[in-house]
């Protein structure tokens, strides 16, 4: 049987009790749910850090890439660029040989020089920009992996919240509620009622449903929820099918790791 089952119990049996009796067993109640407590507090604070560490790790794998993209949206417009200039000078320098019946002069000389820079130049933008590729697909990869165990890393803690919250409440319901409840199940019963202890409970259930319904969480008092969010933390920027396929992540690692051993050979 479950603590809070337990300390619930015995706060009930204690409300029926008389004074003496009662002091004893609320005493051990009091004992029983502080320790119940400390132990649910050091299991939130636990899951919240893990939390907190997978959210930086995400973060940190998510800056990296962001790097990456901008320095490939950077070298392909230097690369365009280039292009376009090494066109234009290219254009222009046929054009004044022409006019000059093929001979080289050494203005012409220095211009077929600058040309022919301009064309490495763009050639070496174009290599950049296929390892800057290869170094986007590592980042995704690692932003697939520390964006998992973000997700992850939430849902346990969101789960050790609810469930530490559920016991606390669970300790604290009203032996009212209880008698209610003990009264309720009697009359149903003497009624005939074939399943009371069903119908209690879909009458719980409709009466907590409908006040949940209308309440919202007070996030400048919920110290540990306003950190978690109630809410999938959300991947922007991460490649949503690769985060979603293990076989596709497994061929890009291999692709990868072949790359690295070919280059290195």
């Amino acid at each position: 049987m479950k603590t809070e089952i337990i300390t619930a119990l015995m706060k009930t049996v204690a409300s029926t009790r008389p004074a003496p009796d009662r002091a004893l067993i609320e005493n051990a109640v009091a004992v029983t749910t502080e320790k119940a407590a400390q132990k649910n507090a050091a299991a939130v604070s636990e899951a919240l850090s893990r939390f907190t560490e997978a959210k930086a790790a995400h973060t940190g794998s998510m800056m990296t890439l962001n790097d990456i993209n901008a320095a490939i949206t950077r070298s392909e417009k230097e690369r365009q660029s280039a292009l376009e200039e090494s066109a234009e000078a290219d254009k222009s320098w046929r054009t004044r040989l022409r006019s000059l019946g093929g001979a080289m002069t050494p203005e012409l000389k220095a211009e077929h020089g600058r040309r022919m820079a301009g064309r490495e130049l763009a050639e070496e933008f174009t290599g950049l920009i296929a390892e800057l590729e290869t170094d986007k697909s590592r980042a995704m990869l690692e932003a697939c992996a520390t964006g998992r165990q973000y997700v992850d890393e939430h849902a346990t803690a969101l789960t050790v919240c609810a469930q530490a919250a559920w016991t606390e409440a669970m300790d604290t319901i009203s032996p009212a509620l209880v008698r209610a409840y003990r009264l309720r199940l009697r009359e149903l019963e003497l009624k005939g009622e074939p399943r009371p202890g069903d119908v209690l409970g879909e009458e719980l259930q409709q009466h907590v449903a409908l006040q949940a319904q209308f309440y919202t969480f007070d996030m400048d008092n919920e110290p540990v929820i306003s950190q978690l969010g109630l809410h999938r933390p959300p991947l922007t920027g991460v490649d949503m099918t690769l985060y979603k396929s293990p076989a596709r992540r497994m061929q890009l690692a291999a692709e990868l790791a072949a790359r690295k051993k070919q280059a290195e050979s």
